[in-house]
């Protein structure tokens, strides 16, 4: 069963360069360091790329330092880009957002190739992380699960400027899709927050994997959405959990 890590960095000209660089920062900080340290190195990590992206080539770099194998998606936004599909109020939605709603509709199913037998997908986003064994549990959950399935690990860290929030999200983005021979469907087909009751789901089942943290969630000055909150000093066992590069994040946080 191969399984492959979806995740979007595509960031063209419509971004100011400095913040590009500071995004860049963060994934190399957090994201990449966590997937290096996945105990499953059966994966394959699909990075969606602008190809005009200034950044381009240190972002193959980075990507390419964490993964057992890379696939770079280059790709070219549209000149007016939409909103998600699903959002009712994409008319109030900025540039950025609508770029990286935009990146919903990139050609994932390409870059996946062939769908003859099952595959997994994980959705992470490129300033956030998955605890060093998560692949290996979304792995070994699905190998009891004969047919399509979202699988959730409902528990995880958010983070922000020192602090950190023990979270419980059972409809998260950093999430796997599991799909039978034959499914064409993608894990940027519907939105996660509605994974459970969206069409485009292909009423996909639920299945929570266990109840230990499975992911950082991390706010900083550039993230596309809210919930920039945490309520307690961030301790040795969340930095144990994630290790990652703190003193980079920090400096994310200034």
């Amino acid at each position: 069963m191969r399984h492959y890590v979806l995740t979007r960095a595509a960031y063209g000209p419509r971004w100011d360069i400095a913040a590009n660089r500071r995004r860049l920062a963060v994934s190399a900080a957090v994201t990449v360091p966590l997937m290096a340290a996945q105990t499953s190195r059966d994966w394959t990590w699909i990075v969606l790329l602008d190809e005009r992206d200034p950044l381009i080539e240190e972002r193959i770099a980075l990507f390419s330092s964490g993964a057992p194998a890379l696939i770079p998606l280059r790709w070219m936004p549209p000149q007016s880009p939409r909103a998600a599909p699903w959002d009712r109020h994409g008319a109030a939605t900025n540039t950025v957002q609508r770029i990286a709603a935009e990146a919903y509709r990139a050609p994932w199913r390409e870059a996946l190739g062939s769908r003859d037998e099952r595959i997994l997908q994980t959705r992470l986003d490129d300033d956030d992380g998955l605890a060093p064994d998560s692949l290996a549990r979304y792995r070994e959950a699905s190998a009891r699960l004969p047919r399509r399935a979202i699988l959730m690990l409902p528990k995880g860290v958010r983070v922000w400027r020192g602090m950190y929030a023990d979270v419980r999200h059972e409809r998260n983005a950093m999430h796997t899709l599991l799909t039978p021979p034959g499914d064409t469907g993608t894990v940027y087909d519907y939105p996660h927050a509605k994974c459970d009751t969206d069409r485009r789901a292909g009423g996909a089942r639920v299945v929570m994997v266990d109840q230990r943290w499975g992911w950082l969630w991390v706010r900083h000055r550039d993230t596309i959405s809210g919930h920039k909150r945490a309520e307690s000093r961030i301790t040795s066992l969340v930095r144990d959990a994630f290790p990652i590069d703190w003193r980079g994040l920090r400096a994310a946080w200034r």
